[in-house]
This record gives structure tokens, sequence and C-alpha cells, in this order.
């Protein structure tokens, strides 16, 4: 009985744990970001990474507008997501941001130590625009105009 109730214990030690996201406010997901773009997905290829340890999604994107940062519109960027599906398997990494073809997007972007780009705060820097509003990942609806104003407004005061 002494065994079964600490080899429970120590599974309970071992479980990974849930991972936590703090919620990063819109100002500060702005000014924390080296690039804001809406962007539209071109492509997306799915691959096992080199040590077959997981798999990574390659997102191909065209820049329609340029927000903030040096990206020039028609520019094509590519970032890479964790998780991704490969043949019958799939593999589905919490938070990160995930993209379908076709999607438009505004991107909220940060520069990485080898000089790529990711999406700043994983899913909270991806917003869906659907027609003239943009959803959020916690679902939250606005204008896309008054996205745009606020990126450019508080863009504005940073770089001064």
């Amino acid at each position: 009985m002494k065994r079964a109730i600490l080899a429970l214990a120590m599974l309970a030690v071992a479980s990974p744990a849930p991972a936590l996201m703090v919620e990063v406010p819109l100002d500060r997901l702005i000014t924390s970001s080296d690039a804001v773009v809406r962007a539209k997905v071109t492509g997306l290829e799915s691959r096992w990474t080199a040590d077959q340890s997981t798999i990574v999604t390659d997102v191909t994107l065209s820049i329609e507008e340029s927000w903030a940062g040096d990206l020039a519109v028609g520019a094509r960027l590519v970032l890479q997501v964790e998780g991704g599906e490969v043949g019958d398997i799939g593999i589905r990494s919490e938070h990160q941001p995930v993209f379908s073809p076709g999607e438009e997007t505004v991107l909220f972007l940060k520069a990485t130590s080898n000089a790529r780009l990711r999406v700043n705060a994983v899913e909270q820097g991806k917003y869906t625009v659907l027609g003239d509003h943009v959803v959020g990942f916690r679902q939250q609806t606005f204008p896309l105009a008054t996205l745009r104003a606020t990126v450019n407004g508080l863009t504005k005061s940073r770089d001064r």
C-alpha cells in the first residue's frame, strides 16, 4: 500500500504542469514589437525538426500594410511556429498562434537573437482580420481602423 501511494505521489510531482501565460496589455504589445504588419497567409509547410522531436510550421506571408517597423509592403515574410501536421500526425503547442491558408492577419512581431522575426507574445500577437474588424486570441473584436490608429499613435510617440 505504501509503495502504491509513493508511486502516485511521484507521478503527481512528475506530471507536467499547465503552461501559465500572462496576458500582455495591447499598449505593451505594441511598444515591445519591432514591427506591426497586416499580412495575408500565402503558404503553410509543416515538417519534423532535424532531431525528429517535434513538428514546426513555416508560415509564408505577404505584407499588405506595414504599420510599424521596416517591413515593406509586398515583401514576403516566413515565420516559424511550433506545431503542425505531417502526414497523419499532428502536434499543437499551447499558446502558439495558428494560421490558415488565405487568412488575413495583423501581426505584432519581435526580432529574435538570430535576426529572424517571431510573433510577439505568442498567440496574443496575432489578430485575424474579418472585414473591417479584427479578432484577438480571447475572441475580443474591435474595428481594424481603431487598432491601426492605436498602433500608429503609440509607435509615433515611441519613435520620437
